[in-house]
């Protein structure tokens, strides 16, 4: 599991820092994994860049992975522009049971790579300067007979390294890469499936549920938050087109013509449900409730919180900052260069009886500002 992470001059943070130490709380205690909170929630003001930790945190998955990137849009205005003389900096810390692994890098942009660094369990493994032939140390036990040949800055060494050994001849490399392979992101915004991680490319919505056969599930999944639907697939064209029938079936219309924009928004979780839940690592999805009424949010955090990967949502909604689906070391403020947990943010003793919510508007978090 990722432990923590901190970014530096990236788009509008100073320096970040988000740990997911987990306290002792007594209750919920399947939020939490090995001393580490697995299942957070993150609250913040508009444009307070809860929408760039995503993106920050997922620049490894583009950094050492094949798998999708993300989207161009989002990844403009790479460096803090109040500071673009300094270079953005990465350091995520990981924790694989009592092992420790912390992997830093530092970049000029999205592609270019000026250093790069790895320990295990505090011991040097990676210290590679991509401008300073003197300054690039590769511990042996990782490379063994393996030339390092990079032809510029654009490949991390440590990509290079995994991709050119034999597998597990470093097994916490090996964790750590496989984890970051696995990591997803997605947004439950009107901009489509925009998603980056896990996989590559993608079919329709329509096509992945055509392909899964579960359309009787996924009606299940829909009456569940009270949308009734008698729903079936027919080819159009060669393609596989979601119909919703009406009257007897004496009239259809195709589901997503009709299907509200919240209604989409439980469809796209339905799919990342069915196609990606069972493998992934970690989940980070962006405003994931924009379009969903509150009854519908819990569902989904209930869901989320029955799963074994790390979680992150972001949200407005504060009906969730309640102990019956979370905790307070669970729960994130946002504000400018600072994230912390509820149990952090205050100097009262939180117990699992307190109000969240009442005490989060009564501002008793301030010290997380």
């Amino acid at each position: 599991m990722l432990s923590k992470f901190i970014v530096k001059n990236f788009k509008g943070f100073d320096e970040l820092v988000l740990d997911f130490s987990a306290s002792n709380y007594l209750f919920n205690q399947n939020l939490v994994n090995n001393g580490l909170v697995k299942k957070a929630i993150v609250y913040g003001k508009n444009g307070i860049g809860k929408s760039s930790l995503g993106i920050a945190l997922f620049d490894i998955v583009s950094h050492l992975t094949d798998k999708e990137k993300m989207p161009l849009l989002y990844t403009q205005n790479y460096k803090n522009l109040n500071n673009v003389e300094e270079n953005v900096q990465f350091t995520y810390i990981f924790k694989f049971e009592n092992d420790i692994v912390q992997y830093f890098y530092e970049k000029s942009n999205q592609d270019y790579l000026i250093k790069e660094s790895l320990k295990i369990n505090d011991k040097l493994i990676i210290d590679y300067d991509y401008f300073n032939p003197l300054n690039q140390f590769v511990d042996k036990s990782v490379i063994g007979n393996l030339n390092i040949s990079l032809v510029d800055n654009k490949l991390s060494v440590l990509k290079y390294i995994y991709r050119n050994t034999p597998t597990n001849s470093i097994p916490m490399i090996t964790k750590m890469l496989q984890f970051c392979e696995n990591m997803l992101w997605y947004r439950s915004l009107s901009d489509g499936n925009n998603y980056a991680g896990f996989t590559n490319g993608g079919a329709s919505l329509e096509e992945k549920l055509y392909e899964s056969g579960k359309i009787v599930e996924f009606q299940e999944f829909l009456k569940k938050n009270e949308l009734n639907y008698d729903l079936q697939f027919e080819s159009v064209n060669g393609n596989h087109e979601l119909y919703a029938y009406f009257n007897n079936r004496k009239n259809k219309a195709k589901f997503t013509s009709i299907a509200s924009t919240g209604t989409m928004a439980l469809f796209l979780f339905y799919i990342w449900e069915i196609t990606a839940f069972n493998k992934i690592s970690f989940l980070f999805i962006d405003e994931f409730d924009a379009f969903l009424h509150y009854e519908a949010s819990e569902e989904v955090v209930k869901l989320l919180n029955e799963t074994n990967f790390q979680t992150i949502l972001t949200t407005h909604n504060t009906d969730l900052m309640t102990n019956k689906l979370t905790r307070p070391d669970c729960c994130y403020i946002m504000t400018r260069n600072k994230i912390s947990n509820l149990s952090k943010a205050t100097t009262r003793e939180l117990r699992e009886g307190h109000n969240l919510e009442k005490l989060y508007k009564s501002g008793e978090f301030s010290n997380g500002e």
